[in-house]
């Protein structure tokens, strides 16, 4: 196999972020023993990439990354770095992720830790190690004359700015719409369906699946109001959208860290996207 243009991306461990700005966090030592574990890891990868002769490129995760030149992205940290990375690769690449302290960070996504790294990067070269199709959500926002789009892995959750403020907004799946109260409404890929989506009330998928999941959350419930859009799934040719009735409403996407205002008026389409990533697994 012809050596594949690799980039590694990293996270920044909470304590490195944490910087100056919280002497307690430094001394606690949870937060010292992820910090030493993460990097012990990184720098024992990038050792082995070098013993094996192997060049890549090195960036923290974050805002500046170029993905587009790379045919296989190694991330370091948890699955918070795939599935950052994930929403920039195409259908092309391919990504192997490695858990930097199992003791920390949820690696559901990852292939291997620290230990067995040499292993199975060496299976990926020999083209023996498993690879995996898992398809991402397309979200597209209208507000005003705006048009976004984005895609991600795992899940979006739309809901009122205040997690204690009831969510307002009209739902349709389908050819059914209806008004509803709920603290949101919970989008997931297949791949995210384990996650918020199942602890919500939802059901895990198949990874292989091209479906969307959809569930509101905690739906208000009266007399004289009855619900049928009470979560399932929306097939590939399908589409849901949501018309904003909240003045202060976010879509957040793929956790806290992308988010867009969702107020009076705007509407938002969730579908699944035609692209996907290649996952290196065990």
């Amino acid at each position: 196999m012809k050596t594949p243009k690799i980039l590694l991306i990293y996270k920044r461990s909470s304590l490195s972020v944490a910087g100056k700005l919280s002497a307690r966090l430094r001394k606690t030592r949870r937060f010292e023993n992820n910090h030493a574990t993460h990097y012990a890891t990184l720098r024992m990868i990038e050792g082995i990439l070098k013993r094996l002769n192997i060049k890549y490129h090195k960036h923290a995760r974050g805002k500046g990354v170029d993905y587009r030149p790379f045919d296989l992205v190694i991330t370091i940290g948890g699955d918070g770095t795939i599935l950052e990375a994930a929403r920039a690769l195409n259908s092309r690449q391919m990504i192997l992720g490695v858990n930097s302290d199992p003791n920390w960070s949820v690696g559901q996504f990852c292939c291997c830790e620290a230990k067995n790294f040499e292993v199975m990067f060496k299976r990926f070269l020999s083209r023996k190690a498993k690879v995996c199709r898992l398809y991402k959500l397309k979200l597209r926002l209208y507000d005003g004359k705006k048009v976004k789009d984005v895609e991600c892995l795992n899940d979006v959750l739309i809901c009122h700015a205040n997690p204690g403020a009831m969510s307002r907004y009209e739902l349709s799946v389908g050819k059914t719409a209806e008004d509803q109260r709920s603290s949101g409404v919970w989008f997931s890929t297949a791949a995210g369906s384990t996650g918020a989506m199942l602890s919500a009330g939802g059901r895990a998928m198949p990874l292989s699946s091209t479906d969307i999941q959809y569930k509101p959350r905690e739906l208000y419930h009266s007399r004289t109001v009855k619900y049928y859009l009470t979560g399932g799934l929306i097939k590939r040719e399908c589409k849901a959208s949501l018309v904003s009735t909240m003045a202060h409403g976010y879509i957040f996407v793929d956790g806290a860290h992308i988010k867009f205002p969702f107020t009076y008026g705007s509407r938002a389409e969730i579908s699944s996207s035609a692209h996907f990533i290649q996952l290196v697994h065990d």
